[in-house]
């Protein structure tokens, strides 16, 4: 059978919460068609190197080729920008966004974005990226992205800081502080993860699933409801891990119909002020690793 994705519902899909007559479908590919995506919908496109750059009327930037660094600047609340297809070699990134209150948030675009900064189908290599401010469902949002990532530094965002999916990446340091809900969500791919500072996060302080394989080295999250959780069909290893003020430390379980439960093995561990240290449910295991 064949349907008509629309923009509104690309959305939906790419976090695998699109239904039609009770039926949920999830996205099984590693390639979009974005033809008429970033022609008919963007207004402005720049490019550097072989990277092709969209984005909207709300979006100022400016690149430094010499230092290699491109500034970006939000002068309208949910204005997006997008890297699309090519390679990012050592650029350094800084995205300075705009608040947005909850009462005019909109998680979309009419392309089906999330991201404020979001990188599609290209190859990084020891990318920086610093965001500060973020008015969209995700500040940085990667899809179908490989490669490796120096340090990704994200502050005040409304809702989710990172969202990865359908990607095949390392990152070396990535710190998060004050995301609305997720600080970090990692779905549908293989990563490595060095290290990890999570502080102030709405909800989860790393967030894993969809059939996800993570290697995780060290993990500090301070002020969240949970600080791990790796669920539907996921596999996790995390070696060291600290956890402080949270309500579940770390959580293992089955949520969408069409996956299983969730497998983590764990190494060292260390949780302070928290109420339960380790949930999972029927489906899932938590085990100390030997």
């Amino acid at each position: 059978e064949f349907y008509d994705i629309s923009n509104e519902n690309l959305s939906n899909l790419l976090q695998g919460e699109l239904s039609f007559k009770d039926q949920f479908y999830q996205y099984l590919g590693s390639n979009l068609n974005f033809k008429a995506f970033h022609s008919n919908n963007f207004k402005n496109s720049s490019s550097i190197e072989n990277t092709k750059i969209f984005y909207d009327d709300g979006i100022e930037f400016t690149y430094d080729k010499i230092n290699n660094e491109l500034i970006i600047n939000q002068i309208l609340p949910g204005a997006k920008i997008i890297f699309l297809k090519g390679k990012l070699n050592g650029t350094k990134i800084f995205f300075t966004g705009i608040k947005k209150t909850q009462s005019n948030y909109s998680a979309t675009d009419i392309n089906g974005l999330t991201g404020c900064l979001t990188f599609f189908d290209l190859e990084l290599n020891n990318v920086k990226i610093d965001a500060n401010i973020s008015s969209c469902e995700d500040a940085v949002n990667f899809i179908d992205v490989s490669g490796k990532i120096e340090n990704i530094n994200i502050e005040n965002s409304l809702s989710d800081a990172l969202d990865v999916d359908f990607s095949k990446v390392k990152i070396k340091n990535l710190k998060v502080k004050n995301a609305g809900n997720d600080c970090a969500d990692f779905s549908y791919g293989e990563y490595k993860l060095n290290n990890l500072q999570l502080e102030k996060c709405g909800d989860k302080g790393l967030s894993i699933g969809e059939k996800s394989y993570v290697e995780l080295n060290k993990i500090d999250v301070k002020n969240a409801v949970t600080g791990v959780a790796s669920k539907d069909s996921s596999f996790t290893i995390i070696n060291n891990s600290l956890f402080k003020n949270i309500n579940t430390c770390i959580s293992a379980y089955k949520k969408k119909q069409e996956f299983d439960g969730s497998i983590i093995e764990i190494d060292n561990l260390i949780c302070k002020n928290y109420q339960q240290k380790l949930s999972a449910d029927s489906r899932s295991k938590i085990f100390k690793r030997k």
